[in-house]
């Protein structure tokens, strides 16, 4: 089922959403470097130190990752904490456009169009 949000509701999962991208864009540079030393160490068998912390940190980003597709709000950008809700605007598909240190979801722009082509809502 694909989920169109009304703007009432993209307001009210920014409670949610916007914790989980801050704490996702904390952990994510750390997951990939992680990711790296795990694929390096497995050639050497080094890294066991710090491997059930690193399964940690990597399980905790996969869980933020599963949180935002449940919610079916697309992360378009981690560093710029920039995320888009499916929405129907003017009768055709669109998303409503997000960043963190927004208020609000205020803006939108079609499917095909990317942040450049975001207007007020």
């Amino acid at each position: 089922m694909d989920k169109n949000y009304s703007i009432p509701e993209a307001n009210e999962l920014l409670a949610h959403v916007a914790p989980a991208l801050i704490e996702l864009r904390d952990k994510y540079p750390k997951a990939i470097e992680v990711q790296k030393k795990i694929e390096d160490g497995a050639l050497s068998n080094g890294g066991a130190s710090k491997r059930d912390e690193w399964n940690r940190l990597l399980a905790r980003v996969q869980e933020l990752f599963d949180r935002f597709a449940e919610w079916q709000v697309e992360i378009k950008d981690i560093d710029e904490g920039l995320v888009d809700f499916p929405a129907v605007i003017d009768g055709g598909p669109a998303y409503m456009c997000w960043k963190l240190g927004e208020p609000r979801v205020a803006f939108w722009h079609r499917r095909d169009e990317g942040y450049a082509g975001r207007r007020p809502l």
